[in-house]
């Protein structure tokens, strides 16, 4: 079962900002990058802005590919993309997230570790994880 999982920027604030969602299943204080799973009939970079779109209310561009990671739960392949926000205003599905937000590149570099942030402090995923190398990777500027 293919997958995506996006990391959303935007580059009209100094320093950049990604957004990033909190799952309901998350540890209090953890915030990922988007994802969800390719409807029969569309193509990736579809997925990616109605996934986006349907869970943040933001609208993409220039969606582009980064990388794969095998995902075992429940079988799938999570295919990574970074993806430029054309809209700004957050509207998200409460039932999807428990909450959604943009962050800026100063805010991600201060996110504790996943296993070292006390309760309710910013984490940041695992750094095992696909999310993590999407937010990496965008804050070191790909």
């Amino acid at each position: 079962d293919p997958a995506i999982i996006v990391l959303v920027y935007r580059d009209d604030v100094p320093g950049g900002a990604c957004l990033m969602g909190r799952n309901p299943r998350f540890p209090e204080g953890m915030y990922s990058t988007l994802a969800g799973f390719v409807e029969p009939g569309e193509t990736l970079e579809q997925a990616v802005s109605r996934e986006v779109f349907e869970e943040s209310g933001i609208e993409t561009t220039d969606v582009t590919y980064m990388a794969s990671q095998p995902w075992p739960f429940p079988s799938s392949l999570m295919l990574g993309f970074h993806a430029k926000a054309t809209s700004f205003d957050i509207d998200f599905d409460p039932n999807e997230l428990a909450d959604c937000r943009w962050f800026h590149r100063d805010e991600m570099t201060q996110m504790r570790e996943w296993v070292d942030a006390a309760e309710g402090e910013l984490r940041l995923p695992r750094r095992d994880s696909i999310a993590r190398w999407l937010i990496q990777s965008w804050l070191d500027g790909g």
